[in-house]
């Protein structure tokens, strides 16, 4: 049984990121600013004092733009960086200066940054915005399978208010779960 989920999910990933493959620039740019615009009529967002958000990769939503507007609203903001098997966030202020290119080419927060304890966090004041190939209708998602954010979510606890965002053909009717799978408060995909 177990391997089967693994195999259904090994399938999924392969076709996601054959599709995200083929997202182009305009599509990247609209979505980034479709998703920026749920996420600022959301009273979640609007009240949060802390965004724990990622830094995204090239197939992905362009997060940059979400980062500047978290940064702008006067919002402590902080972003990942992988130690051992684990993320941890780190508090910046300017993503000129603030984030370079790491492992594999994704951004990460610099050295000597301040670290965020994420299970202390203010309840109902702290937003993470959470990465995925496939998210699903109960909010559940699909990782690329290192289950960095797995661990993070399990350690994150209720009050940290976790949403997902995607392209809109990342949302799936189902996405295989194992029983340590955390499903998100809220997922956001762009809008045509």
């Amino acid at each position: 049984m177990m391997e089967d989920i693994r195999l259904v999910k090994k399938e999924l990933r392969t076709a996601m990121k054959a599709r995200l493959a083929a997202v182009s620039p305009h599509e990247t740019l609209h979505a980034a600013k479709s998703v920026l615009a749920q996420l600022e009529s959301l009273e979640q967002w609007k009240r949060a004092e802390i965004v724990l958000a990622f830094l995204s990769m090239k197939d992905e939503i362009d997060t940059i733009p979400i980062l500047n507007a978290a940064l702008e609203q006067g919002k402590t903001l902080a972003v990942p960086r992988v130690v051992g098997t684990d993320l941890v966030f780190y508090q910046i202020q300017d993503l000129e200066k603030d984030v370079v290119p790491g492992a594999f080419g994704i951004l990460e927060p610099v050295s000597g940054l301040c670290p965020v304890a994420v299970e202390t966090l203010p309840e109902h004041h702290s937003v993470a915005l959470v990465p995925g190939l496939a998210f699903d209708k109960e909010n559940f998602r699909l990782g690329r399978g290192k289950g960095f954010y797995d661990r993070f979510l399990a350690s994150a606890g209720d009050s940290l208010y976790k949403i997902g965002i995607g392209y809109s053909f990342q949302l799936v009717e189902k996405v295989p779960r194992e029983p340590h799978d955390k499903a998100l408060d809220l997922v956001i995909t762009s809008r045509s």
